[in-house]
């Protein structure tokens, strides 16, 4: 009996692991697969990781090469911009000086202009004028000068002073330096035709060559102080000269005052 019942047992155990064995194989297998699975997704994520990190690693890398490319390109530009703007500045220089050596020949040109005009206002009446007193007559001839008028003067005489001149409210010289174009009026008509005489103060104009058509209307346009009443600022050729309408007489003479 003894011997039957470890029979049986050994056969027992002998089935149990033949019978046990399928099972765990799969469990065995199952592990498996999940530790290589577990391998694989730690691969994957490594993988992932390390693709990341070479991605950074390589757009650090580009970041200097392009701005390295780009530098030069930069620079380039940059440089020229700094030629294009000194070109321009230089222009400009050249150009302010070439106005100011122009303003300089012009202002030169004009005071030898206006040193000559000066002159030739300051110099004395010719001798042959100032010698012979224009002969009085009662009719108009070169060399003559009407007479007083037979009628009462209607009007008090005119008071003047030629103290005006040293007034620089009054400084034609300097107006007429900056605006020449006003002095210059052109052809004279000689009503007469004798020519150019310069008269000096007192002497009489004949009345023709007083008459509206020479009137200066407006004296401070040529910054002449304003003639009083009963007296006119005339041109006689190129002379500025104040008479007296009732009696002709000059009462101030600007000689070349006009040209």
């Amino acid at each position: 009996m003894r011997k039957v019942l470890i029979s049986i047992l050994l056969a027992g155990a002998a089935v149990s692991p033949a019978l046990a064995s399928p099972h765990d194989n799969d469990r065995d297998q199952q592990r498996e697969e999940r530790a290589q699975a577990r391998e694989e997704r730690q691969q994957a994520r490594q993988q992932s990781h390390e693709e990341r990190s070479n991605a950074v690693e390589r757009q650090s890398f580009a970041q200097p090469e392009r701005a390295q490319r780009q530098a030069p390109q930069q620079q380039q530009s940059f440089d020229r911009q700094v030629r294009i703007q000194q070109m321009e500045t230089d222009r400009d220089a050249r150009s302010a000086l070439r106005e100011g050596r122009r303003d300089q020949r012009q202002q030169v040109v004009e005071q030898l202009r206006d040193n000559r005009d000066l002159r030739q206002s300051n110099r004395e009446t010719p001798r042959v004028m100032r010698t012979r007193v224009p002969v009085v007559s009662n009719v108009p001839h070169v060399g003559t000068q009407p007479p007083l008028p037979a009628q009462v003067r209607p009007t008090t005489a005119p008071q003047w002073s030629t103290s005006w001149r040293n007034n620089d409210r009054y400084d034609w010289h300097n107006h007429r330096r900056h605006h020449r174009s006003l002095f210059h009026l052109g052809f004279y008509f000689d009503p007469f035709g004798w020519g150019y005489q310069p008269y000096q103060i007192g002497w009489r104009l004949w009345p023709s060559y007083y008459s509206s058509r020479y009137w200066i209307n407006d004296p401070w346009q040529y910054r002449l102080p304003y003639a009083p009443p009963g007296t006119q600022w005339v041109r006689y050729y190129d002379d500025a000269v104040l008479v007296d309408t009732w009696s002709g007489q000059v009462v101030d003479v600007i000689y070349n005052f006009f040209w």
